[in-house]
């Protein structure tokens, strides 16, 4: 992470994209779904590579020696995929009812689909242990208060990876934290006229370490500036990539910035 330049200076580099790239990219947007879904389920331990994740959710076919999980994983992560990107379009409020129906998307038919935890959790390999469950409607909505201030005074980057991180930290489900807290914050980025971030395999190993070493720097909140520092950098990756896919697709466009 020393090489990441300040953070004042990366996001002084992240401006939004204009109306037009925007409503150019919804297309691009919708059609990445699969790219998106197994990159994410990846980092949570997925074994579906990103061909026969779209086999699974093209073709409803199944893998032979692929579990199960994995499959309804790849298909509830395309439905919360569009449930993500439908909020973003309708500017959607990021509160609870809205994190509780983007969980309930992604984890599917379960008994703890869409409801807060109501027991402790453990994170494997991890020395962030997440507060008292009795804690956690509190700590929810103080992230929502958070979340709406942030949106008012802050960089949008930083508003979204600060929700993106708080979530993380406070793990407020059973399962389906992670995939939760990454499409928020791309509904987060979207809806404020940034581009999606993509976390995959290759970023996993330093999106955990740089996660955990937040989470774990001031006991009981976190220090998230490293990790919004992380993100800062994905997205101008991310800005970087489809702005160019525009450009092959109609020819050179003016900057949005």
């Amino acid at each position: 992470m020393e090489n990441l330049p300040p953070l004042k200076e990366q996001l002084a580099r992240l401006r939004p994209l204009s109306a037009e790239h925007i409503r150019l990219l919804w297309p691009q947007w919708r059609a990445e779904d699969a790219l998106f879904v197994y990159a994410t389920n990846a980092v949570e331990g997925s074994t579906l590579t990103l061909a026969e994740t779209v086999v699974v959710l093209e073709d409803g076919v199944t893998i032979g020696g692929k579990s199960l999980r994995d499959h309804l994983d790849a298909i509830n992560g395309q439905k919360a995929f569009k449930l993500m990107l439908d909020l973003a379009q309708n500017r959607a409020r990021i509160d609870l009812d809205t994190t509780l129906a983007v969980h309930q998307a992604i984890v599917g038919d379960v008994s703890y689909a869409g409801r807060l935890r109501d027991q402790p959790v453990y994170i494997r390999g991890s020395l962030h242990v997440p507060p008292n469950y009795v804690k956690v409607p509190s700590l929810m909505d103080a992230m929502v208060e958070r979340v709406a201030t942030d949106a008012a005074n802050e960089h949008p980057v930083v508003a979204a990876s600060r929700l993106h991180f708080d979530l993380l930290t406070i793990h407020p489900f059973v399962d389906g934290n992670g995939r939760t807290a990454r499409l928020l914050q791309n509904l987060h980025l979207i809806r404020d006229g940034f581009a999606p971030i993509l976390i995959g395999p290759e970023e996993k190993a330093v999106y955990f370490d740089v996660l955990q070493r937040g989470q774990i720097a001031v006991a009981g909140v976190g220090d998230a500036s490293e990790f919004i520092a992380f993100m800062a950098d994905l997205e101008l990756k991310a800005l970087r990539r489809y702005l160019h896919s525009l450009e092959i697709s109609y020819g050179p466009m003016e900057d949005s910035g």
